[in-house]
């Protein structure tokens, strides 16, 4: 299995909560092309559900990984709310960054899938900021170190 996370802080001292999916928008049944990754962000919808972001907004990071048999059978989803933690991930598109750039969600193609997902971006104009680079993927393995700071 891949992994598309990790934290670089502790783990402990976060708030993770667990949110039912949009099962309209959202699958969580691995064998779906189009199944959440972990790393990928989601926005919570007026009906406190998880849909995919569609990027600007504020959202939050998916700590479930693929394939797991509870997150299927209870259509659940565990996102990390806070406080400010550094982390390292694959679901981002690493165009125009450079460290200490700041950075939004966004939806992009994840080149290892072809998939379109939703994940860290540039920001750009007026939206919201969810954190900032620290690594860039060139000197991290591939993966885009960044301090998230929305909460």
């Amino acid at each position: 299995m891949s992994v598309n996370f990790e934290f670089v802080t502790e783990l402990q001292g976060l708030l993770r909560r667990d949110y039912s999916i949009d099962t309209t928008t959202v699958t969580v049944d691995p064998t779906v092309a189009t199944c959440v990754l972990d790393g990928e962000f989601m926005f919570v919808n007026d009906h406190n559900k998880l849909v995919r972001a569609t990027g600007g907004g504020p959202g939050w990071v998916v700590f479930s990984e693929r394939g797991r048999f509870d997150v299927q059978a209870l259509r659940k989803l565990t996102v990390v709310q806070g406080p400010t933690y550094e982390a390292d991930t694959l679901i981002m598109s690493s165009a125009g960054l450079a460290t200490g750039y700041p950075l939004m969600v966004g939806s992009f193609s994840y080149p290892v899938d072809s998939q379109t997902r939703t994940g860290l971006v540039h920001q750009t104009g007026s939206y919201v900021v969810v954190g900032y680079v620290t690594r860039l993927p060139t000197y991290n393995g591939n993966k885009l170190r960044f301090m998230q700071t929305l909460f």
